[in-house]
């Protein structure tokens, strides 16, 4: 008769076994999951989780990867601190109008162009050009508003005005985005970890809570190499403040720290950085 071996087991969704109940090299199983996890210990004994379905997955002890799919074009970035999450990816939209010079007194641009395509662009990212020469923005033309161009000077009849317009710009904190998900009050959570390289960065920082609102504030931070500061403003919340801020520097790397008011809270930031 054949010998069935069990692991210690439990069909509870999301168990995960303790220290204690296993020991070292200990092999136990979540039946619902089937995830298998076992003991190690390098100093400081730790549940890990082995198998091929696993509720999270951390790569060489180092880089963590989400635990849920992204939206649609979304791509996978990191913090520079180990966690790796999903982002929005940058994007832009050139449109290139042209317009023929049909009146010697003709100097305004604007609506439907050669080809029927009404003009509308960012004002400050544009580029005009007449016969293909490059116009400087206030000495050649003026931009009033985003669906209009005006030249400094009247056209010749039979001129060429294109305006190469940026009509639409997306996600310009690409590659310096975070995330975080608070689900305790502990202090001085790690909200943004970079190199002391960066002596100088610009925070704006959301948190948002499921029945206490939301709470935006603007952060400078900076650090000589061996100590970091930071100045906190423009604060604005709905409800009360969602959270306290700290910094320091360690293992070589400038922090922003974070105390969340409340549990589970969910932070975004936004950082400029300056070397």
């Amino acid at each position: 008769m054949a010998t069935v071996i069990q692991f210690k087991r439990s069909s509870t969704q999301n168990a995960v076994p303790l220290t204690s109940d296993l020991s070292l090299g200990e092999i136990a199983v979540n039946t619902y999951h089937g995830r298998f996890y076992t003991e190690k210990n390098d100093g400081s004994a730790a549940i890990v989780e082995v198998g091929s379905n696993p509720a999270s997955l951390t790569i060489n002890g180092a880089v963590t990867l989400p635990t849920s799919d992204g939206t649609n074009g979304q791509l996978l970035s990191t913090n520079g601190s180990g966690t790796v999450g999903w982002a929005d990816a940058a994007s832009s939209s050139l449109s290139t109008f042209i317009y023929t010079v049909t009146s010697s007194t003709q100097t305004v641009f604007s609506g439907s162009d050669d080809n029927s395509a009404t003009l509308s662009y960012t004002v400050g990212l544009e580029g005009v050009y007449l016969n293909g020469v490059k116009l400087v923005s206030g000495d050649d033309y003026v931009t009033t508003s985003s669906t209009v161009v005006t030249l400094q000077a009247n056209a010749v009849v039979g001129d060429v005005v294109q305006v190469v317009a940026q009509t639409s710009v997306s996600n310009l904190v690409q590659g310096n985005y975070t995330s975080l998900v608070a689900t305790a009050t502990t202090a001085d959570q790690v909200l943004s970890s970079n190199g002391v390289a960066n002596k100088a960065i610009k925070y704006v920082v959301m948190a948002s809570h499921a029945s206490l609102g939301t709470h935006a504030a603007e952060v400078l931070l900076i650090n000589n190499g061996s100590n970091a500061y930071f100045v906190q403003y423009g604060d604005a919340f709905s409800a009360s403040s969602l959270f306290s801020f700290n910094s320091d520097v360690s293992g070589g790397n400038m922090r922003l720290l974070v105390t969340p008011a409340n549990t589970n809270t969910t932070f975004n930031t936004f950082q400029i950085r300056l070397t």
